[in-house]
């Protein structure tokens, strides 16, 4: 789990813009004239907040991002609370655009088919979507917004206090009706075409939680501590918000009710994926892939070189946004810069053997969770190559039906020329985002027009289809 744009903190006063996208379920205009007013009322600003990050805007497709001054609060935003704006990172945004879209896709013609072959952006087509370090569900949220009706999302994180943060935004943005919009003419009419009764208005994807192990998530491997427990259902949290009414809080008996319908909802996925799995399994008219030959372990155990078979259907894209040392956020940049700060990092030298191995195994399993033809994304709000090419690296030199999907994110937008804060990894083809903290007392800088974001790292690896 990468760090992204916290709604619930104040920005640093150095950071010079903090980056929004818009809930579509909300008219775009109004949206963008509400928080435009809000920022020139309460912050003074000229008018011409917010911007539109021209590397990362495609309006026919709903992908925008917008920068704000870096010291508005979100916390006291009318825009924030009503959930018409999403906090998020434009770099984090970059990771689920290189996901779900291939405008950022590098074709070369000299390439094999089966590696490099041009894909179209999300079609209408239904698609299985994991994100597995999946808190606190910003990312997760923007996929849902982004893929085709009928979809379904599934996130993952190994924390109780990560997954329920997760929890609670998801249903804020997609559950509560005062917040995701979900009563607005345009989500009922979209929502008519996929019901079987008019009186009835499903949510336009699945969002699944699960409080699970990611390494092993979704496999018969999985015997850790940490049970696949499924601990979020939208469909399931949107009728018992319509039961409660005008009431805001959940009684205990609902609390009991929501556990109970939970785990009926687990079994009877347990057993549909038994039966998929016996039968060679059938999705939305697709076929899927039984079983993932996949290396389970890299903790040089007696594990190593073992096969898995999958205990869930396996995924069209995965998101492995890993945890990581968070050296590229800007905060942390900041915070080892100030001499007063004695705050010390989750990770440093001393466990990051311990780390590197965590992320290879998170990128593994997602790997192993892939369909074949499959998309993943790996990425990190780290600068540390040992984070990220050398686990990228790992992945495709162990794994013959790995490959790179080059992507580029700065030859696009308003100019193609090249962006100083987007560099090539040194693996060609992945993107590192630069991070750019300003001297407050200082100017703008000519970058400014580019609205750059947080450090980042981001690979797109496909799984070749036989």
């Amino acid at each position: 789990m990468s760090t992204q744009s916290s709604s619930h903190a104040h920005a640093s006063p150095s950071l010079r813009h903090r980056f929004v996208r818009l809930n579509p379920r909300f008219d775009r205009d109004e949206t963008l004239g509400l928080l435009k007013s809000e920022i020139q009322r309460f912050q003074q600003h000229d008018n011409e907040y917010p911007l539109p990050v021209p590397w990362l805007n495609f309006k026919e497709y709903q992908l925008e991002f917008f920068a704000i001054p870096g010291e508005f609060s979100l916390n006291r935003s009318t825009s924030f609370q009503s959930g018409r704006i999403y906090g998020m990172d434009v770099t984090s945004g970059a990771a689920v655009a290189a996901l779900l879209f291939d405008f950022y896709d590098v074709v070369d013609p000299a390439a094999p088919n089966n590696q490099n072959k041009k894909r179209k952006p999300v079609s209408g087509e239904p698609l299985r979507v994991l994100d597995l370090c999946c808190a606190p569900g910003i990312k997760l949220c923007m996929m849902a917004d982004l893929s085709p009706a009928s979809s379904i999302l599934v996130g993952v994180d190994i924390s109780p206090q990560r997954i329920s943060l997760a929890k609670n935004i998801i249903k804020k943005y997609h559950i509560d009706a005062s917040t995701s919009a979900s009563q607005s003419t345009s989500v009922i009419a979209d929502a008519k075409k996929h019901s079987n009764a008019e009186n009835e208005f499903p949510s336009r994807v699945s969002i699944r939680l699960y409080h699970a192990d990611g390494t092993t998530f979704g496999t018969n491997e999985s015997n850790s501590t940490v049970k696949n427990g499924l601990v979020f259902d939208s469909n399931a949290a949107l009728d018992e918000f319509r039961s409660r009414g005008k009431r805001k809080r959940t009684n205990k008996s609902a609390k009991a009710r929501e556990k109970r319908r939970l785990l009926e909802l687990q079994r009877r996925e347990e057993d549909e994926n038994a039966n998929d799995i016996t039968a060679g399994g059938n999705l939305n008219g697709k076929k899927i892939d039984t079983v993932s030959h996949y290396i389970c372990d890299l903790m040089n155990d007696e594990d190593i070189g073992c096969t898995c078979t999958l205990a869930v259907p396996p995924f069209d894209r995965v998101l492995v946004d890993v945890e990581c040392s968070t050296d590229g956020a800007i905060k942390h940049i900041e915070k080892n810069q100030s001499a007063s700060s004695s705050r010390s990092s989750v990770w440093d030298d001393k466990n990051m053997d311990e780390l590197i191995d965590l992320q290879k195994r998170l990128i593994y399993s997602g790997f192993r969770l892939l369909k074949r033809g499959g998309v993943m994304i790996y990425s990190t709000c780290s600068l540390s190559s040992k984070q990220n090419e050398h686990v990228v690296s790992s992945l495709l030199d162990e794994c013959q039906d790995s490959f790179l999907i080059p992507v580029s994110f700065s030859a696009h937008g308003e100019s193609s020329r090249e962006i100083s804060f987007i560099d090539e990894g040194s693996i060609p083809g992945t993107v590192r985002f630069k991070p750019i903290v300003y001297d407050v007392k200082g100017g703008h800088d000519s970058v400014d027009c580019l609205l750059p974001g947080n450090g980042f790292f981001l690979a797109k690896i496909g799984k070749r289809q036989n």
